[in-house]
């Protein structure tokens, strides 16, 4: 950083460093807190978790089918249709719960304890306000769509190479072989040379293959993967951008470069966030103790009230679930006879997941779905035929979301992440991709715009317009003036020395 100092008659020292004025602002996000919950919510989010070990092996195409049965052992079975309904009685699921006085708090009093948790419990029930097997697995993004399936783009992932290792990213002005040659290097993902279909290794088809896949790839790779196919296939860029008057704005290496630029702020937040003081208790912990309390081999001491009261909730609404759970942890062998085990069922016995494997994965996974809604036509639902010349067209906007779904349905499969902290993350992520357009097009200087549907299923715009050397950036979220998502707040210039 280059400093200059200047002596005025006044006697005062000017001290000019840093970013000159023509400079766009940097990114300075305000990272969220972590998601206060009552134990009204506690409860759901720690159910949803126990339903997802339950049908991790259960193929997609058949979560539809409310009587289909899952199996525990030989005498133990269910349908979707029973763990439907056990969910359902739980009060944060039961639109007809009213608060009542004692230790369980019910719908509308947990409402109250985080502004987002009216939201976050809105994206888990349908137009009717119910629960159901779509919207449960929908997760926390309001995407489009009647049925159950994952995101067309898992089709276009393929692993050039086994192994990855971090290196830095080419400028964005670089030649798009050394892109290429990067994205190879740091991701594993690689072009697709015409006729040369995708070679992905298992099928995803139940949950459990999800997981396995996600874990043992890139967070980055599918979508760099999916970038490549969109490109090489001349996708339509969004009709703001397709209009500016300068051509190479939004070239192939700009949007790597920003996509590369999103990964690395994503992995920087998470792993910031994992620091802070006020993080959440792991969900296997908390159903440790929530066994431990069942059992009455612990007792409620302190500011242990609200996880009393989310045992009580969970064994007073939904003893069928639990029983699913317990018989779940007994055929996998390890309990003791009189007692009911609760904890989250392990998912792989040979290769347990670590919390780790996916710390950054529903961050980058926010920001670059977002990045690709927003510079490829996502508003007039373009379609694109992506997997050779017999496949279907696919809306690049529903299916960015939907991968990015799938992305936390992977999380809370693996019990390692409660929905509410894929809520946050995966808006973090898509705050850090709309500051990253931000400031690359503010320092454009041109007049253009672009618009996709952020993951609330609220129509953003943001629009640049020219201001001197450089451009001036304004949000709108359904026709209206919005601050940037998570912008810290920054005072103006003001007089550091005299």
């Amino acid at each position: 950083m280059s400093i200059r100092l200047e002596t005025h008659q006044n006697g005062l020292h000017v001290i000019d460093g840093g970013l000159r004025r023509d400079t766009p602002a940097g990114l300075h996000l305000q990272l969220p807190a972590a998601p206060r919950m009552g134990p009204a919510e506690l409860a759901a989010e720690l159910a949803e978790l126990y339903a997802m070990a339950l049908v991790r092996d259960l193929p997609f195409e058949l979560m539809q089918d409310p009587h289909c049965e899952i199996w525990i052992d030989a005498s133990t079975h269910f349908t979707l249709h029973e763990l439907l309904c056990e969910l359902r009685s739980l009060s944060w699921f039961n639109d007809q719960a009213l608060p009542v006085p004692g230790p369980v708090e019910t719908v509308l009093c947990s409402r109250t304890v985080c502004g987002d948790a009216d939201q976050r419990r809105g994206l888990r029930l349908n137009g009717d306000g119910q629960l159901t097997l779509r919207s449960l697995f929908r997760g926390v993004v309001a995407h489009r769509g009647p049925q159950i399936r994952l995101s067309t783009l898992h089709a276009t992932d393929r692993a050039n190479c086994a192994e990855t290792e971090p290196c830095a990213a080419p400028d964005a002005d670089a030649p798009m072989s050394r892109w290429l040659e990067w994205i190879e290097r740091c991701s594993g993902a690689s072009l697709a040379l015409p006729g040369q279909g995708a070679s992905q290794g298992e099928a995803l088809i139940t949950p459990r293959a999800l997981v396995g896949r996600l874990h043992a790839s890139h967070p980055c790779r599918i979508y760099f993967n999916a970038a490549l196919r969109l490109l090489g296939r001349r996708a339509p860029l969004d009709p703001g951008l397709e209009a500016i008057a300068t051509p190479g704005v939004v070239s192939a290496q700009a949007l790597l470069s920003m996509m590369a630029e999103c990964a690395e702020r994503s992995y920087s937040a998470a792993m910031r966030m994992q620091g802070r003081a006020d993080r959440l208790s792991r969900p296997s912990v908390t159903a440790a103790r929530i066994t431990a309390l069942l059992a009455r081999e612990d007792q409620p001491v302190g500011g242990e009230g609200d996880l009393a009261a989310c045992a009580e909730e969970l064994a007073g609404k939904a003893p069928q679930l639990l029983h699913w759970v317990d018989r779940m942890n007994r055929a996998q062998g390890g309990v003791r006879r009189g007692r009911a085990d609760l904890h989250l069922p392990s998912l792989r016995d040979d290769q347990p997941s670590h919390r780790a494997d996916h710390v950054a994965k529903a961050v980058v996974a926010g920001a670059l779905s977002t990045l690709l809604k927003a510079v490829f036509d996502s508003r007039r639902h373009a379609r694109l035929r992506m997997v050779g010349s017999q496949g279907t067209g696919i809306d690049i906007g529903a299916e960015a979301d939907r991968l990015a779904a799938d992305v936390a349905l992977a999380r809370s499969v693996s019990g390692n992440y409660f929905q509410s902290e894929n809520y946050r993350d995966l808006r973090l992520g898509e705050a850090i991709a709309c500051h990253v357009l931000r400031r690359r097009f503010e320092a454009q200087g041109q007049s253009l715009s672009l618009g996709f549907s952020n993951f609330d299923g609220q129509m953003v715009d943001l629009a640049v317009h020219p201001r001197g050397a450089t451009g001036h950036a304004t949000l709108r979220i359904e026709g209206r003036l919005a601050p940037w998502p998570m912008e810290a707040g920054r005072s103006g210039s003001h007089l550091a020395v005299v």
